[in-house]
């Protein structure tokens, strides 16, 4: 599985509109192969910032979807709020582990 763990930076009007593009974003990219899952993710220590998590089953997979024109119509919506480009790190995850010996 490959994540990518992303940060964007918006007007306050764009944090307000954050959650519900990354629903629209699921929504597209839920259409794409390989598409796992998307989670909206929030910072303890500084809930005023924008990240989500996105999973897909491949790189391959990933790099369709970074190359979409659909994912560019998604930023482009967004980019009258944004004050900066951008930023993610791409990670790949390993097998899961839990206390209980079953894989969650």
């Amino acid at each position: 599985m490959i994540a990518l763990l992303v940060e964007h930076f918006f007007t306050d009007e764009g944090k307000a509109r954050f959650p519900t593009w990354v629903r629209e974003i699921g929504e597209v990219a839920s259409g794409f192969p390989g598409f796992i899952d998307i989670r909206q993710m929030t910072r303890l220590d500084a809930p005023e910032r924008s990240f989500f998590l996105l999973s897909f089953d491949t790189p391959e997979d990933v790099r369709r979807w970074i190359d979409s024109a659909e994912r560019l119509e998604l930023l482009a919506r967004m980019g009258p709020y944004r004050l900066k480009e951008q930023e993610g790190t791409r990670w790949l995850a390993g097998e899961s582990w839990s206390a209980t010996g079953k894989d969650v």
